[in-house]
């Protein structure tokens, strides 16, 4: 297949974050630097909770992949594709993670990018639950990962899986038990005539090696590791890709980041590991939750996150949002995007957040803003925005000499300039 004359590149860096297309992202990266290659991109399914918590970023990243149908969806996937190989080393593997609605279109595309006989396994990730009676077809409950390796040159470590005593009675019907009350079974000896007792017991002290079917549950509700994210994908699932396919040190990459199960599972296993995502709530979420699971002093970097005040003022606005009140005043945002009664979230010491992407704010949204954190009987509210008028801070004086509540009104600019200043950047 020709290849394309790539961008000028990077030196490759791991610990890193990158906040936008991933096809940009990747062209920027030099080849044959890449170990290990998961990625969950978005199904040609239509389903709204592809998006991350529904906010308006991906929207727009992924709403023209609808216009055409498949063939556009095909087409995006295989420019993607095609960087993807190239970073892979020689040793390297993909596993790419789809469902029925596109994944032999994808797996064409595979064959044609990777080539036939780099494709290895089509594993079934089967996520059983209860299952419900349908007139017209059987339950889904798998989806499908394609698994390809660069060359044949590729590797495969052994990965092996605990036995249950009942997964291992249910195939065998000829259990039997001896004098001293153990379990045993017959096994073919290989010749005719020739068996070997087999003690159940024994067998279920060892583990057996992986099939392309994995019964691995989807993450319930209650799950320690679950984040809201609505395809978040069980760690389990990963820990087993992440063994098969790389050695601790080696460089695993997720093009399509979401929750950052990936990466998460890859710091723990000792991996080194490269991130990306299109929307800025993933990228944050993504690095708080590596940040718990680093022994050593570090810090996560997000390239590409939007602070300019055009990019600012361009952004949709739950993101905007989430952008100032998470990453700039280290807080926490209302997953509600509307009824808040002006109140939008919450700064690190817990003080009511509006956030309004406009210029000129003034007396009547200080006002409604003063009613919202009376209600919540705090002292200290924050208002942020472009720029206020006048009679906004007429208001806030009026509003702390008559009743002791502070309403400070801060401007998108200053917080830049804060954001930099803790970052060591002029």
């Amino acid at each position: 297949m020709p290849e394309k004359k790539a961008k000028s590149q990077e030196e490759l860096r791991t610990g890193i974050i990158y906040c936008g297309d991933n096809l940009d992202v990747m062209s920027r990266l030099p080849a044959e630097s890449i170990d290990l290659n998961y990625i969950d991109p978005p199904f040609f399914s239509n389903r709204q909770h592809e998006v991350i918590w529904g906010n308006g970023a991906e929207l727009r990243a992924f709403g023209d992949r609808w216009k055409g149908g498949i063939n556009v969806y095909v087409q995006w996937m295989k420019e993607r594709l095609f960087e993807m190989h190239r970073l892979l080393k020689p040793t390297g593997s993909i596993y790419v993670h789809l469902d029925w609605h596109a994944v032999h279109y994808i797996k064409c595309e595979m064959d044609d990018t990777f080539g036939m006989s780099n494709f290895r396994n089509e594993i079934i990730w089967h996520y059983g639950q209860r299952t419900a009676f349908h007139k017209r077809h059987f339950s889904k409950k798998h989806d499908d990962i394609l698994f390809y390796s660069k060359s044949n040159k590729s590797r495969l470590n052994p990965v092996a899986v605990e036995w249950t005593k009942d997964e291992f009675l249910a195939h065998r019907h000829d259990v039997k038990i001896d004098k001293d009350g153990r379990e045993f079974i017959w096994t073919d000896g290989g010749k005719p005539g020739v068996r070997y007792k087999r003690f159940v017991d024994e067998v279920l002290s060892k583990k057996k090696p992986i099939d392309t079917v994995w019964d691995i549950p989807l993450l319930n509700s209650a799950a320690k590791e679950r984040l809201g994210y609505p395809t978040q994908k069980p760690e389990a699932l990963l820990e087993r890709i992440i063994n098969a396919s790389s050695n601790k040190g080696e460089v695993v990459a997720d093009f399509f980041m979401g929750g950052g199960t990936t990466l998460a599972v890859a710091e723990r296993l000792e991996r080194r590991w490269i991130g990306c995502d299109v929307s800025p709530i993933a990228c944050r979420d993504t690095r708080r939750r590596v940040k718990k699971l680093i022994k050593e002093e570090r810090d996560i970097e997000i390239i590409g996150m939007p602070h300019g005040l055009d990019e600012l003022k361009a952004m949709d606005p739950f993101e905007f949002q989430n952008q100032v009140i998470v990453d700039m005043l280290h807080g926490t945002c209302s997953r509600k995007k509307s009824d808040d009664h002006g109140i939008d979230g919450h700064d690190f010491g817990r003080n009511p957040v509006e956030v309004k992407q406009s210029e000129h704010v003034g007396r009547p949204v200080v006002q409604k803003f003063h009613s919202a954190v009376r209600s919540e009987k705090r002292k200290k509210g924050i208002i942020v925005a472009f720029s206020f008028a006048k009679t906004a801070y007429e208001e806030v004086a009026r509003i702390k000499l008559d009743e002791g509540i502070e309403i400070e009104l801060l401007t998108i600019q200053e917080l830049i300039a804060d954001h930099y200043r803790r970052m060591g950047r002029k």
